[in-house]
């Protein structure tokens, strides 16, 4: 019995005494922001996906340029029935053309944007941030309403982005 009671009282000690050195550790607790858009644009293999995203563009132009007109007219209530169907024929090319280019460029950006996430991770680390958001989301959704410039770590990880090898 004094036995387990010399534990307990111990264990108890041990416990108070360990419990300040626990909060002690510097754990980061700073928000940081990046401009998302701009750091992978900033990866050195973002001009092939910028490649293939000009590729669907220019297939998708004269659609568009199509379609605007038409939009106006429906938009309006306007449109002749035959005016209406084009539209629907134009909205499904636009679709297609689409469905063919996006799932080339997700494979292409895919890989980058696990490499930036990575990039973006080590900047957070050696800067003591817990957390970073895209500017931009945060802003527009009113998540953030105002952030210290200071906090903005995108040229830093441009920065790092640069140092790798393609």
């Amino acid at each position: 019995m004094k036995r387990a009671l010399a534990i307990l009282l111990a264990l108890g000690f041990l416990a108070l005494t360990g419990l300040p050195l626990a909060q002690n550790k510097a754990v980061p607790s700073r928000v940081g922001f990046i401009d998302a858009e701009t750091v992978v644009q900033a990866h050195p293999g973002y001009p092939a996906v910028a490649e293939i995203q000009k590729k669907r563009d220019a297939e998708l132009k004269p659609l568009v340029e199509k379609i605007k007109p038409l939009e106006g007219k429906i938009a309006s209530g306007q449109a002749t029935a035959k005016e209406r169907q084009d539209y629907q024929v134009l909205l499904e090319a636009i679709k297609k053309v689409q469905d063919k280019w996006n799932p080339k460029i997700q494979a292409k950006l895919e890989p980058l944007i696990k490499e930036v996430d990575r990039v973006v991770a080590q900047v957070a680390k050696a800067n003591g941030f817990a957390v970073i958001m895209n500017r931009r989301v945060a802003a527009s959704s009113n998540l953030v309403v105002y952030a210290d410039p200071a906090t903005d770590l995108t040229q830093a990880v441009v920065e790092a982005l640069k140092k790798l090898k393609r």
